[in-house]
């Protein structure tokens, strides 16, 4: 049995080299903000994940690269972070209390996973980048980015609600006040800042770069005073394909949409099969990658040819009477 043991090694080896397989997916909060909802970009179908076990409104969701999902309540005394699991069927299990932050973060409501599988925050007025580490039961959270220039004493800008990198430039991204104080669109942070550990001073800049048409002085995702904005008055969820880098964007529990990236409009509403809003949004998930790969290199195939080589050899022998 020697040759099948050390096909195990290698089955192993292989194993390790992968994540979760990538897929692609969009999840969002739904049900006013008790239940999650998983969106099948591929096959544009949805599915109903369950309840979340906290029993409280949830605004903040993030998923990490091997497709768990962390939540949370978005107001000051019930800042918990839940984590939950998904079956095969992609229903939500092993739902537990992963921790619970710290007094003075007020409000907030936009969660993302980073490609160093930390967790990324920011909320209501703060106009700053927060951090959590995964796993570290310390309650605390570091502030990573500052926008410089925004607020009051400024330029009226502000970071706002949700929050995703960009799979195919590795900024930052977030829907906020753009300068002026009353228009909500794109912002990004070059990824680097964001996650280098330390609190960054950065001016506010659009999605696309301060020429883009997320920059255009009409474009608005919609506010209070502009409900009839694409996402109504309250734009609040941002999440990318994590394959293909496609855009989805959402209202508050309303009008999750694909967008074109480039050009800062709606290519479309995603509707339930009565084409019905599903009310989908509050905020957006997908699934953070590590940059790990999803198969093996070539090295790795090739050492798990040989060891499958062996093991036909062994095989072939045992059946002629070899030992």
């Amino acid at each position: 049995m020697k040759a099948l043991g050390s096909l195990s090694v290698v089955l192993s080896v292989a194993a390790l080299a992968a994540a979760a397989p990538v897929q692609s997916e969009i999840f969002g909060l739904s049900g006013g903000g008790f239940r999650i909802m998983r969106y099948d970009v591929v096959g544009n179908s949805f599915y109903d994940c369950g309840a979340v076990a906290s029993g409280v409104l949830t605004t903040n969701l993030a998923m990490d690269a091997n497709r768990r999902l962390y939540y949370m309540h978005p107001f000051e005394g019930g800042h918990v972070i839940w984590q939950a699991d998904l079956d095969a069927g992609n229903n939500l299990i092993n739902q537990q209390v992963h921790d619970t932050l710290g007094a003075g973060l007020s409000i907030i409501d936009g969660f993302t996973v980073g490609p160093d599988q930390q967790l990324y925050m920011t909320g209501y007025g703060h106009s700053e980048i927060y951090r959590y580490v995964i796993g570290s039961n310390s309650g605390a959270v570091t502030t990573e980015v500052t926008l410089g220039g925004g607020g009051a004493g400024g330029d009226l800008s502000e970071y706002r609600s949700d929050l995703a990198f960009d799979p195919i430039t590795g900024y930052l991204v977030g829907i906020g006040i753009a300068p002026g104080g009353v228009r909500r669109t794109l912002f990004q942070i070059p990824g680097n800042l964001a996650t280098n550990g330390v609190n960054d001073s950065y001016p506010w800049e659009y999605f696309g770069g301060n020429a883009s048409p997320w920059a255009s002085p009409t474009f608005d995702l919609g506010n209070p005073g502009n409900p009839n904005g694409p996402l109504g008055p309250n734009p609040d969820g941002v999440a990318f394909d994590p394959i293909t880098g496609e855009l989805f964007l959402s209202g508050d529990g309303e009008l999750f949409s694909h967008w074109d990236r480039n050009t800062a409009t709606v290519i479309s509403y995603l509707n339930d099969p009565s084409g019905q809003d599903t009310g989908m949004g509050f905020d957006l998930a997908f699934q953070q990658t590590d940059g790990r790969e999803t198969v093996p290199e070539p090295a790795t195939m090739a050492l798990l040819g040989l060891g499958a080589f062996g093991v036909g050899r062994y095989v072939r022998r045992r059946g002629a009477g070899g030992r």
